[in-house]
This record gives C-alpha cells, sequence and structure tokens, in this order.
C-alpha cells in the first residue's frame, strides 16, 4: 500500500505530514512564495509513490442546508450541481452532502452545500501539485473529518456543538445524529489560553443564538456544547465555559480522545492538529471539494491498484492450486510405489506357490490357454437339462417301455448325417418350423417293451405312437427310426408262436428321436 502523506493548509504555511501506523511525523513547511512552491515540488518529486491529501483548516467556509425533492439518477446531479453554482459560484471546491430523507410528509432529502469560499487561497497549491501529477486523493477540510469521528467519540445522540483547538484557532462544529450541519473557524491574535477559553465560551454563545434562528434546534433546550482539550488547560476552560439554561458545558480529554481514535502520537497540549490528520488518513471522507482534473491521477491509481489487486489474488489462487496438484502428484506417486512394492510381493509370494506345487508336463501358459478353450468349448456347449427332464416325464407316464440306451449330438438339421428317408405318417406334419441357419440338440433313443407284448403287434404300435405324441409339442420334433417288426407291405409278418420259449433278448425293441431347436 502506499503511503499516505497530508498537506495541512491553516492560513499562509502548508505543512506536509507523513502518517503510518497511527503515528504522525512533521516534514516540512512551506510559502505560497515561488521559492515554497518550488520546495513543494521538489517534495512531491521526491514522494511520487505517496497518496497526498490536502487538508483545509481555514475560516473561508460555506454552509447552506436545504430540502430538496428526492430524484436519482441524471436529474439528481443536475439539480445538485445548479444548486451548489447558485450558492458558491465563485469557486471550484465544493461538494454536497445527503443528510438522508424525511421521515414524513413527501420525504425530502436534506442537502448540506458546502464549499471552501476563497478558491485563490488554493490555487498556487493546486496548481503545483497539479504541475508534479501528484496523486491527489482530494481536497478536504476539518469539520469534513471530525464528522466521521464524532460518532466514536461523543455517540450518535442528539444535536451537540463540538469546540477544538487548531493551529487556525478555535473551530465550533455543529453536529445532528453524528451529520455536521454547521462549522465556524474563530481565528486568534495571540493563541493564548485565555482568548482560546474566552473564544470558545463568547462563539458557542454566538452559535447557539445562530442555530435558534435558524431553527436547528428547538426553542427552549439547552445545546449541548463539548470542548476538547488537554488536561492540564481544562480548569482555565472552565472558568470561562460555565453551563447555562442555553448551552450545557463538557469537556472531552483530547489524549484519550487520540487514544480512541488510535493515534500513537498523544498530544501534549490542547492542539488537535495530529487528530485530524490521524481522522483523515484512518477515516477519509466519502466528499470531498477538489474537481474531477485534480483527482485524474488518484483514479487512474485505484483502477490500477485495482487490476494489480486481482492479478495478485489470481497469482496467489493459480499458487495454492498448483501446489495442490502438486501435492496430490507427490500423494499419487506414493501411491504408485506402495501399489508396485503389493505387487511385487503378491508376485514373489505366487512364484513360492508354483514353485512348491508339483511339477506339472504343461507349461502354466498352456495350462491357461488350454483352459481358455475349454471355458470357451463350456460356453458354447448347450444345456441337455430342458431336453433330458422332458424325457423323465415322459418315461414316467410309460413305465412299460424301458429305456436301453441314449445318445445326442449337435446338428445343423434334425436329418444330418442321414440317408435320405420319408417321415412317418405321424410326424408329418407336426414338425416345428425351423429357422433359417438354426442348430438342433438331437437325442437318440433305443427302448424295448415287455416281453409279455411280444404276440400283440398292434398294442406294440399303439403303446410306441403314444408315447412319440407324449413328447411331442411346438418345440419338440419327435421321430420313430425303428419299430420292433416291419410293417412294409412287402414283408411277411412272423408268428411269435414259431419259437418254443421267449427269451429277453427277444422283447420288442424301437428306436426314437427326439430333436429341439437351440
Amino acid at each position: 500500500m502506499a503511503d499516505k502523506r497530508i498537506l495541512l493548509l491553516d492560513g499562509p504555511l502548508l505543512t506536509a505530514h507523513h502518517w503510518h501506523a497511527g503515528h504522525v511525523r512533521a516534514e516540512g513547511e512551506f510559502t505560497p512564495e515561488p521559492v515554497g512552491l518550488e520546495a513543494l515540488a521538489a517534495y512531491l518529486k521526491e514522494h511520487r509513490g505517496s497518496i497526498f491529501y490536502l487538508l483545509a483548516d481555514t475560516a473561508e467556509e460555506g454552509f447552506q442546508l436545504e430540502d430538496l425533492p428526492y430524484v436519482q439518477g441524471g436529474d439528481r446531479n443536475a439539480l445538485l450541481q445548479r444548486r451548489l453554482g447558485q450558492y458558491y459560484y465563485n469557486t471550484p471546491l465544493s461538494a454536497a452532502m445527503s443528510l438522508g430523507r424525511a421521515a414524513t410528509g413527501r420525504r425530502d432529502e436534506k442537502i448540506l452545500f458546502a464549499a471552501l469560499t476563497r478558491a485563490e487561497t488554493f490555487t498556487p497549491w493546486l496548481d503545483t501539485l497539479r504541475a508534479a501529477e501528484a496523486n491527489l486523493a482530494g481536497v478536504y477540510s476539518v469539520p469534513l473529518v471530525l464528522a466521521g469521528c464524532v460518532g466514536q467519540l461523543l455517540g450518535a445522540a442528539g444535536p451537540v456543538l463540538l469546540v477544538s483547538l487548531s493551529r487556525g484557532g478555535v473551530r465550533q462544529s455543529f453536529f445532528d445524529g453524528s451529520k455536521l450541519h454547521f462549522s465556524r473557524l474563530s481565528p486568534l491574535a495571540t493563541k493564548g489560553l485565555e482568548e482560546v477559553a474566552r473564544s470558545s465560551a463568547n462563539d458557542s454563545a454566538k452559535i447557539y443564538q445562530y442555530l435558534l434562528a435558524q431553527r436547528q434546534i428547538p426553542r427552549g433546550a439547552a445545546l449541548r456544547t463539548v470542548v476538547m482539550a488537554h488536561t492540564a488547560q481544562m480548569p482555565i476552560l472552565e472558568e470561562f465555559c460555565r453551563s447555562s439554561g442555553e448551552i450545557q458545558f463538557e469537556f472531552l480529554d483530547l489524549a484519550a480522545a487520540a487514544r480512541k481514535l488510535g493515534l500513537k502520537d498523544v498530544p501534549v497540549d490542547s492542539i488537535a492538529d495530529d487528530l485530524f490528520i490521524h481522522g483523515l488518513a484512518t477515516r477519509t471522507p466519502a466528499q470531498q471539494f477538489a474537481p474531477a482534473a485534480d483527482t485524474r491521477i488518484h483514479k487512474l491509481w485505484r483502477i490500477r491498484f485495482a487490476l494489480t489487486s486481482a492479478a495478485w489474488l489470481i497469482l496467489a489462487a493459480c499458487l495454492l492450486y498448483a501446489g495442490k496438484t502438486a501435492l496430490n502428484v507427490y500423494e499419487l506417486r506414493e501411491s504408485i510405489e506402495t501399489t508396485k512394492a503389493v505387487a511385487d510381493d503378491d508376485r514373489k509370494r505366487y512364484d513360492a506357490l508354483l514353485d512348491s506345487l508339483p511339477k506339472a508336463g504343461i507349461s502354466p501358459d498352456n495350462l491357461r490357454a488350454l483352459i481358455g478353450r475349454f471355458e470357451a468349448l463350456n460356453k458354447r456347449t448347450p444345456p441337455m437339462d430342458t431336453l433330458l427332464q422332458h424325457l423323465s416325464l415322459a418315461l414316467n407316464d410309460y413305465p412299460r417301455i424301458e429305456l436301453s440306451s441314449l445318445s445326442w449330438k449337435i446338428a445343423d438339421s434334425i436329418d444330418a448325417g442321414e440317408k435320405s428317408r420319408p417321415p412317418s405318417p405321424a410326424a408329418v406334419g407336426a414338425t416345428p418350423a425351423a429357422a433359417a441357419g438354426a442348430v438342433w440338440t438331437v437325442i437318440e433313443i433305443n427302448a424295448r417293451l415287455p416281453l409279455g407284448m411280444l404276440s400283440e403287434k398292434r398294442a406294440q404300435l399303439e403303446l410306441i405312437e403314444n408315447f412319440a405324441a407324449r413328447l411331442r409339442d411346438p418345440q419338440t420334433d419327435v421321430r420313430i427310426l425303428s419299430r420292433p417288426f416291419d410293417i412294409e407291405s412287402d414283408k411277411p409278418l412272423k408268428s411269435a408262436g414259431e419259437k418254443a420259449e421267449a427269451q429277453l433278448a427277444d422283447a420288442p425293441k424301437f428306436a426314437l428321436r427326439i430333436a429341439r431347436q437351440m
């Protein structure tokens, strides 16, 4: 942050002060003669990086209170500038300050128009500051500074008149609710303590009459008047400043006020210039009197400072993000190294387990490849459970049929691998429709009938046909491959009675094929 330097103008002399961390140090005095202005220009050049504040403590001040209709935007600015031109047409050092709006009626806005009326007093100093391209924050007055401190010193009570002493004289500033309404500086001839006390008492009485005439205080009410002075000089002030029915005097210790505001260099007398300088540096008023042309460099500095601060913030954020990213990378690398170490340990244990196993005639790689092929083949092997369960349920329903053998296969068609033969009459029209490229699961069974049916040819055919019908459904194709005897027209039928004795091997046999689409 740039250093703050306050240029105090309290008459023909301009005094330069350096403020830093609650300490105020005088750095030089300058006169309005060419020699003094050259010395001021050299001082400004020497401290080119500082922010300068011009603080005026002069008697040439003007204050006007007026209630205006509440407007906003450009209309408000035009109205205020027109009023300033009417009140203070001969000085550019003027400002308008809002004191709030009325609580009733049409709620007009109370405006305080203030100005430094003798512009020629400031002209040589402002010209020098402008020529040196100094970073001038603005032109301020002691009443504006006091307005920022009176709330902390006296509280936000009702009307109060604050009497203070500076090198320029005795100042009486009237506040209502911590808001400035009026201020007056009375120059002193000898600056003796008795003259200060007498001026404080007399001017307070005059200001009371003025405020009463302006209706800023109610008639018959006592005006609270606070005299700010050093403790050692209060007894003399108390002799002259006696309370009455119109004015109630109170005394405020200047040293205690300085400590309350944060001033580290406690004043040794009743001169409050250092307190005003400290208040300007720490509680800079929002309003000031300098034209925009005189504060142009300060506005550019503020823009540059804001951009620089934003750049530093962005850089700090980038550095923090980069640091966080670097920490994450470091932690990730540690995690990788730990994972590698765990993997190496697992690999060593795995190799040790392999070495402890009996040696096989196949390498681990070939064994893994073989297992992979087996798993692939196993996935391609269709499940036989459904078709076998279907056959089992049919055998349960026909217990006279005894299963001799069973074989299964996967085929692209039901008749794959067989010589062309006409389908049985029972299978005609009952074969499920096969989709193009369909694959079939085929089971061929060999079974035999009871030996007691050897001579009952018609019963054999009926039992075999019923069994085939039991197996057949919309998803299952059933075909009879062979019967216990030939039923073709060119073959003779043989009677079982030709043999002397029937053997188990002579039991009627037949073959059946079941097929279901995968």
